[in-house]
């Protein structure tokens, strides 16, 4: 029980905060993309707070927005992409009854169980959304989703490894891999060695 409150304390993931807001959602993996989350979320929070809607964000200006972000690294690129997501977003918002054809690939392990094989990656609600390769959509799909989508996403980002594995762990007691997915009950040694994990490089998103 100690050890399932301690990675419950140690996975905190901003996404996961702003849930609610499928739209919060994809303002901040589009910050933290290829960005350490102690730069990206004081930074997400400050923007959320002076547009605090698609609406808000899609009128803003780009060199105040450009000005907000120079610290994160890409910051035109990325203004530019806010804005653009904002603006999409507001004139065809996603539906979950609504799916678009997704841009990149996901890994899964091959028929014969002996490598890999690169496969498109399935349609979500947001994938006609600006920016929204593979990360934005596995993290919409692990956060935004209801029901059990989050158990058939397969994520390369790190982060979101480490976020599903305690995530199956705490709420199906299973052991998670991020290529071949459930697989046999937690016991003691694998709940001590994710919780060693955690403690030593916590969920930085």
């Amino acid at each position: 029980m100690c050890s399932f409150t301690h990675v419950r304390h140690r996975s905190s993931h901003c996404p996961e905060y702003v849930s609610a807001d499928p739209w919060k959602v994809l303002v901040a993996v589009t910050l933290l993309n290829k960005t350490p989350g102690s730069k990206s979320i004081p930074v997400f929070f400050d923007l959320i707070q002076r547009w605090p809607t698609p609406a808000a964000l899609a009128q803003a200006p780009l060199s105040l927005l450009r000005e907000m972000l120079k610290d994160l690294g890409l910051g035109e690129v990325r203004s530019v992409r806010l804005i653009a997501l904002s603006q999409t977003y507001l004139e065809h918002p996603p539906a979950p009854e609504r799916l678009h054809a997704s841009r990149g690939k996901m890994a899964l392990p091959s028929a014969k169980g002996d490598g890999v094989v690169h496969v498109p990656y399935p349609p979500t609600p947001i994938s006609h959304l600006p920016g929204c390769g593979p990360y934005a959509l596995d993290s919409y799909r692990i956060f935004c989703s209801s029901g059990h989508e989050w158990k058939a996403v397969r994520p390369r980002d790190k982060e979101l490894v480490k976020y599903l594995r305690w995530k199956w762990a705490v709420e199906e007691h299973r052991q998670w891999d991020p290529l071949r997915g459930p697989g046999d009950s937690i016991h003691l040694e694998y709940i001590l060695n994710m919780t060693a994990v955690l403690a030593a490089a916590p969920i930085l998103h």
